[in-house]
């Protein structure tokens, strides 16, 4: 066990040092991968090493990767993500907090369009910032509520952080897609209870909203209907057994751009640029994947995580206070390495160690994606706070920070809720399983 603990001493540093000097997260990951294969298991393993790369890649549900940030480009470059904010404007703005309520609201539903949480923050926190900052909000809550509303879209379906987790495991990427609708109304809900206890308490954090006449309601509300019949369309198929993750994802990206097209905003340049941004975002997945894979092979040869799982049940300890545990593990990771990255580097050993103690594998997905949420507004790798503190012109990043913390703390909440309450992740994708 000695020299288990040693040989992970020494992969953990050698990923700091890649990830210290500035080189690619993925290609860091592969090169500690090949250290370890060449020097600590035997330089004849160059072929397995090329086989693993085409192997990790050559999975179909994948596929839906592409699609789905093609789906969510299509709808940001093509201004529907506009009507999503000016549609739910009028109504979630009588609630307290007004606008504030808008951010979260317009970000979830956003997440269920596009699975990308840096394209939710982007999105919203360019159309909001700065009409808000006019009607005198505070510049707290606008940029905390808009930092921690784009981090829905990893948790709320359809989320590119359950089909990287759901093709890693192998576990079915449409349950986790099913299990993660009430986790994420869950988290929504706690972010807008937060907003509207703050604004009731202080009025100073959000004017008050006059009523809008029934008529504009009406009509900002079949604005909404769009986005709303791509929702259902791509989760309806996937929840009645219609269509796979992939296919629904292929439905979702043509209807996007049907959608498009009858908005009148459907031209080449838009579709250009909808594809530029899907093949950078998609290649980065990709070569995280794959970099992430070696290493993965590498630790897996060596047997850490056979070790550290026999390690840890020997100890005797309640797998809930290993459960939170592992939870400020990642909480601490976060901070440290982009999310994604975390889940790919730690699933090798985290996963065996989680299933020897009978948590559940859909139940983990579900945890994994609320990490991911977490460390997207944790200092100082929080990537959504550097996304609205770039969009709002603030001199510092003080106020964006600060004002995302209370909706950290609403992720805390709910993962206690998990870890005691795991059914709140699992109990639709088993009447999922009934249906099919």
């Amino acid at each position: 066990m000695d020299s288990a603990f040693g040989l992970s001493l020494i992969i953990v540093g050698l990923i700091f040092f890649f990830l210290a000097s500035g080189m690619w997260i993925s290609v860091g990951l592969a090169g500690v991968g090949v250290i370890i294969i060449y020097f600590m298991i035997g330089s004849g393993m160059g072929g397995m090493i090329r086989m693993t790369q085409f192997n990790i890649i050559n999975e179909f549900i994948l596929a839906a990767i592409p699609l789905f940030i093609f789906m969510g480009s299509m709808l940001y470059k093509g201004k529907i993500a506009d009507k999503i904010y000016t549609g739910l404007q009028s109504w979630v703005s009588l609630l307290p907090g007004g606008l504030l309520q808008t951010n979260i609201l317009s970000c979830a539903v956003f997440g269920a369009c596009s699975g990308s949480s840096l394209a939710g923050a982007a999105t919203m926190g360019t159309m909001a910032i700065q009409g808000l900052q006019q009607r005198g909000y505070n510049r707290k809550m606008i940029y905390g509520s808009l930092a921690a509303g784009g981090t829905l879209s990893s948790m709320i379906p359809p989320s590119i952080a359950f089909i990287v987790y759901g093709a890693w495991v192998g576990e079915s990427v449409g349950q986790l897609f099913i299990a993660g609708i009430i986790p994420g109304l869950i988290l929504a809900s706690l972010f807008m209870l937060y907003i509207a206890i703050a604004a009731l308490i202080n009025p100073r954090v959000a004017p008050v909203m006059e009523r809008p006449p029934l008529r504009r309601m009406i009509a900002d509300l079949k604005s909404l209907l769009p986005p709303i019949l791509l929702i259902f369309t791509v989760l309806g198929s996937i929840y009645l057994g219609f269509a796979t993750p992939t296919e629904s994802a292929a439905v979702g990206s043509v209807m996007a751009l049907i959608l498009t097209a009858i908005d009148k905003n459907l031209s080449w340049r838009v579709i250009k640029e909808a594809g530029e941004m899907t093949v950078r975002t998609t290649s980065m997945v990709m070569l995280l994947i794959i970099g992430a894979q070696i290493i993965s092979m590498g630790v897996s040869m060596l047997r850490l995580p056979t070790l550290i799982t026999e390690w840890v049940l020997s100890l005797n300890v309640d797998k809930i206070m290993i459960a939170f545990f592992i939870c400020i593990l990642y909480i601490i990771l976060g901070c440290l390495i982009e999310g994604t990255c975390v889940l790919l580097l730690t699933l090798p050993v985290v996963y065996p160690l989680m299933m020897a103690l009978d948590f559940d594998s859909i139940w983990l997905g579900v945890m994994m994606a609320l990490f991911i949420e977490m460390g997207l507004i944790t200092p100082p790798v929080g990537l959504n706070l550097y996304i609205i503190h770039g969009v709002s012109g603030e001199p510092n990043m003080s106020h964006t920070v600060k004002g995302a913390l209370p909706f950290f703390v609403c992720m805390c909440v709910l993962m206690v809720l998990l870890i005691f309450y795991p059914q709140i992740a699992t109990y639709l994708p088993g009447k999922m399983y009934s249906v099919q």
